[in-house]
């Protein structure tokens, strides 16, 4: 157990920074400000959803009071929490069991499978409670607060909401190990991380198509309505995840009833924690073993095929933007990230035309009318920059490499032109995610191909700026210590600054055109001030990403 310990406490030092956020706030105090931006961020972001979030749980505690069935709200909570845990949960514990760079030096220690196994399972079940308190806390208190419950519902509660994440990570542990285990990880991990993204993806998609085809009317009216429903909301959720039924009744039964439920929430959970450690012991290390190895392929090559590769040359800007895209591409994380929310944001602008609301009806023919088009145009604009620009590609280009750095220092290749690589590669997703857009504006809004031309370019120049101020993010504060990929996108602030870039050049862009609309100048001459003050604005700032790119190349250490 002593063993077992030491082990957690150092896993939980490296995955959540503790000796490094100990030693900023003791040592590099001129960096005090990071945290303070953070936790605004937490609050005005996480803070309104949460609040949104908590105001429909009221309705549907109110709306379920009315039918009888005020308990429905935990049973909602305590299933959608335990099935975003699941989804996601998959693709996160391939991650951390397989693909951290500890595994390693974990295997030739004197410590069981098993072990190691728990321990991850136990840093991965404390990041998950980001996702599960904030989910099931709302209801918890709504419902206790507003049937006057005792203090055995509040003592049994806490413990269910502890418990609430363990079911669903456990189960997802079981289906990788025992997965992994048949299944070579170097060629099933990318598939299967695409896989559960694509399921995830998915899954919020078909509660956003469900959210449109609600019935017309009130809030408390449509939630009624769903309580209502024929085949009955609750035994309809207790039929695909019994756990979420266990847990209402455990909460809502009084005496040997309920405890019979909580016993039984509780005492499942732990006998599949100790199904898993069994399991780890017997499959984990052969299945993380079993991926590593490589066959030799039994294919000769010739000397004509050695020459012909001697001789074959090509840019050094062109090779190193090939090495940029194979090492995007190589991991799944990388790809769903950059790509995910330039997808999703066109297909949430086609979805509202399934609900054909009359006030959707009438925004579209204002859209259409050509004496708003310059309006128009530059409102989608912004929408263009803003989904182009979340797929933070070039804030976390000198992140991604981690660990590798080193060979971006030594190879005869000057920065300048690997920021450059860099800049092309950032630049060419950001206009993919240009068109993407500009799709559904040509098929919805109907914008003239002319005026979807002059988007496309006013949006390239602008997302090149996007871009350009990105990698400078990264170059000066580059996240290189990272123990498996999706530290480096998800546990870097560096995409929270180029998020707040992106608004200030869609802010900057904003202020000019109703500047020069108030100005009455001719709708032509607007886009090409436009355009004029972007380039002012990039010039200057790619002058200053090539200077600080010969300088930092040099002082960045691994």
């Amino acid at each position: 157990m002593r063993t077992f310990i030491s082990l957690l406490k150092a896993n939980l030092n490296v995955h959540f920074g503790i000796s490094s956020l100990k030693y900023r706030f003791t040592k590099e105090k001129n960096r005090l400000w990071e945290p303070i931006a953070i936790i605004i961020a937490i609050l005005v972001g996480g803070g309104s959803i949460l609040a949104m979030y908590s105001f429909f749980l009221l309705a549907v505690f109110m709306a379920g009071q009315s039918l009888g069935h005020p308990e429905i709200v935990i049973t909602l909570s305590f299933v959608a929490s335990q099935l975003i845990i699941l989804i996601f949960g998959i693709f996160y514990i391939i991650s951390v069991f397989y693909f951290s760079n500890d595994m390693s030096i974990l295997i030739p220690l004197p410590i069981k499978p098993g072990e190691v196994l728990g321990v991850k399972f136990i840093t991965i079940l404390l990041s998950e409670y980001l996702i599960a308190l904030p989910m099931l806390l709302p209801a918890f208190i709504i419902y206790g607060a507003g049937s006057w419950q005792g203090i055995l519902y509040w003592l049994k509660g806490s413990i269910l909401i502890l418990m609430a994440p363990i079911l669903p990570l456990v189960i997802a542990a079981l289906i990788v190990v025992l997965l992994m285990r048949f299944i070579n990880i170097r060629k099933g991990k990318d598939i299967m991380v695409i896989i559960g993204s694509l399921l995830a993806l998915m899954v919020g998609l078909g509660i956003n198509f469900f959210s449109l085809n609600l019935p017309q009317g009130s809030e408390e009216e449509v939630i009624r309505h769903m309580i209502e429903s024929n085949t009955g909301l609750i035994e309809a959720i207790g039929n695909k995840f019994p756990p979420s039924i266990w847990a209402t009744l455990a909460l809502t039964y009084r005496e040997w009833q309920g405890w019979g439920y909580f016993l039984l929430f509780v005492g499942l959970s732990l006998l599949l924690v100790v199904l898993l450690y069994w399991i780890g012991n017997y499959f984990f290390y052969k299945g993380y073993l079993t991926g590593q190895e490589i066959r030799r392929k039994n294919t000769a090559i010739s000397k004509g095929d050695i020459q012909k590769h001697i001789n074959r040359t090509s840019s050094p800007i062109l090779a190193l933007l090939k090495r940029e895209w194979k090492l995007f591409m190589r991991t799944p994380v990388y790809v769903m990230n950059g790509l995910a929310g330039m997808i999703m944001v066109p297909i949430f602008m086609f979805m509202p035309l399934i609900a054909n609301s009359e006030e959707l009806t009438q925004v579209l023919n204002y859209a259409r009318d050509p004496e708003y088009s310059l309006i128009v145009i530059l409102i989608s604009l912004g929408i263009m920059l803003f989904t182009s620009s979340i797929n933070m590609v070039s804030c976390t280009s000198i992140s991604r490499e981690g660990a590798t750095f080193w060979i971006s220092k030594v190879i005869p290749t000057p920065p300048k032109d690997q920021v450059l690589a860099k800049l092309i590669h950032s630049s060419i997703l950001s206009l993919l995610g240009l068109i993407i857009v500009a799709i559904p504006l040509f098929i919805v809004v109907a914008i003239p191909l002319l005026h979807l031309t002059i988007l496309i370019i006013l949006g390239f120049l602008a997302t090149g700026l996007i871009n350009v101020l990105g990698l400078i993010v990264d170059l000066l504060r580059p996240k290189l210590s990272w123990n498996d990929p999706q530290e480096a996108i998800k546990q870097n602030l560096n995409a929270f600054f180029s998020l707040l870039i992106a608004l200030l050049v869609i802010t900057v862009i904003a202020i000019a055109s109703i500047i020069l609309i108030s100005a009455q100048i001719g709708e032509f001459w607007v886009y090409g001030i436009l355009a004029l003050i972007i380039v002012v604005l990039l010039v200057p700032s790619i002058y200053g990403l090539f200077s600080l790119a010969n300088f930092r190349y040099k002082s960045i250490e691994i």
